[in-house]
């Protein structure tokens, strides 16, 4: 996807990033090697408390990763703490009770480690990469700060302040960001999904220290964690490592999900948005199965084809054919619970935005009506299988894929059954056009049109 198209992508659908997969340097042959992925000997096992423990030796080079995954994300809030669960990703960097804050970052980059984090609507995740002989230490780090974080009523109100801040940058002072946030309230009627890790601002300026604690005390435990190790290192000593820092901590209480499940849409949802914007958008979604849904491995081949790099065919017919739009494309947003297809079309203000609304639905309607040709499909699933293989090139994409698959689909071993990339290989024509069928409805349809705000005499600001 080019990049100011994969740009628009991340505001639209924040704070995931959903660019399509890239066409550059992937050759349909590349495929040809999925049946010869490695064989992925993950060992787990669960301790007394709950925490779910996965291993996989890895030997190719002298690193280790060391991730703990949370299952809490945006889902997990309610009104009046939306927001929280970003917080909690900076607030967990900010001092335990015998490490000072940022510590957990300077003490890993000084032995050569890298550190991260990321907050997702499902998920919450922590990163550690470092040499094979520092797996305890980052062990030792993430136990610390899993059950001995200190909530200060200083530390809830800077970092309150950083997500607003975050917020305001790339959503609030940002027309297309608007567009995204109001795209997402209106799809979502009943689901937390309604909302984005980004938070909303006037539950971010009265969130307590309380309530900071009551949300650690429900999450941040070891039944609700899964502790994922892949590395040069072998499974003996990461038993003993993982029982030494993380055996003593007691189980939590059992954690609540009360999520309503989102109902059926019946009938299309159409707003217009008036704003001071300079290149306007049109923001479609179509209601999709969870990840776990046996339909997703052709519903990502059809975004893939839809929006997957130059040639693909929202870019070639609104950009390159028409010239009407600067990008279009769309991203599979693939979530726990049921998710999105998004499509989009930027551009600029003396366009016709009608007539690109027009050829958006076209192409849509397109692959409901029509199979997609041989070639299309052979260079969408080549590039879906070529990626997954090459994720599996570094120890930080396999632990993030195992993190992800656990609770994302709901099971580590679905990403041992997609590491290979052949389930893409088995998608054909004819589940591209069943899936398109199933899910592009007007029914089934949100759309936000975001406009430059007329001025006094009819005419565009």
């Amino acid at each position: 996807m080019p990049r100011r198209a994969a740009r628009l992508a991340f505001i639209l659908v924040l704070p995931l990033v959903l660019a399509g997969p890239e066409s550059a340097g992937v050759k349909p042959a590349a495929a040809k090697g999925a049946s010869s992925a490695p064989r992925l000997n993950v060992k787990s096992w669960e301790l007394k408390n709950g925490l779910r423990v996965l291993f996989l030796a890895d030997h190719k080079a002298p690193i280790a990763t060391v991730q703990v995954f949370y299952d809490v994300g945006s889902k997990d809030e309610h009104v009046g703490i939306r927001g929280v669960a970003h917080m909690f990703e900076h607030m967990m960097f900010k001092g335990s009770e015998h490490v000072p804050p940022e510590d957990h970052v300077r003490l890993l980059t000084e032995v050569g480690g890298a550190v991260n984090a990321a907050t997702s609507e499902d998920v919450t995740m922590y990163h550690n990469t470092v040499p094979p002989s520092y797996i305890g230490f980052a062990m030792k780090l993430e136990a610390e700060r899993m059950r001995n974080l200190k909530i200060l009523p200083e530390t809830v109100a800077s970092e309150a302040r950083v997500v607003m801040e975050e917020k305001r940058v790339v959503i609030d002072n940002n027309p297309i960001g608007k567009a995204g946030e109001r795209f997402r309230a209106l799809a979502y009627r009943k689901h937390n999904y309604a909302w984005t890790p980004a938070g909303v601002i006037e539950d971010l300026q009265k969130v307590t220290p309380a309530d900071c604690q009551k949300f650690y005390d429900t999450y941040y435990v070891p039944n609700n964690a899964t502790l994922i190790v892949v590395g040069d290192t072998d499974e003996a000593s990461v038993r003993k490592l993982v029982e030494a820092h993380f055996g003593a901590i007691p189980r939590g209480a059992a954690v609540p999900r009360n999520n309503e499940a989102e109902p059926p849409q019946d009938k299309l949802r159409d707003e217009t948005m008036e704003l001071e914007v300079q290149i306007p958008v049109i923001l479609g979604g179509y209601h999709v199965p969870k990840a776990s849904s046996p339909d997703m491995a052709a519903l990502q081949v059809l975004a893939s084809i839809l929006s997957g790099g130059d040639s693909s065919r929202l870019n070639q017919r609104l950009v390159r054919k028409e010239k009407l739009a600067i990008a279009a494309g769309g991203a599979l947003q693939s979530l726990e619970d049921p998710g999105l297809f998004i499509v989009y079309a930027a551009h600029l203000p003396d366009k016709d935005q009608a007539q690109i609304r027009k050829l958006l639905m076209e192409e849509l309607e397109r692959v409901r009506n029509e199979p997609v040709s041989a070639a299309e499909l052979d260079k969408a699933r080549n590039q879906l299988a070529a990626k997954a293989i090459f994720g599996l090139q570094s120890v930080a994409g396999i632990a993030g894929g195992l993190g992800s698959a656990q609770y994302v689909e709901g099971d580590w071993r679905a990403f041992l059954k997609e590491a290979d990339g052949s389930r893409y290989l088995k998608v054909t024509a004819a589940d591209i056009k069943r899936v398109a069928q199933k899910y592009f409805t007007d029914s089934n349809l949100t759309l936000v049109s975001l406009k430059p705000k007329a001025d006094g005499n009819g005419g565009a600001k």
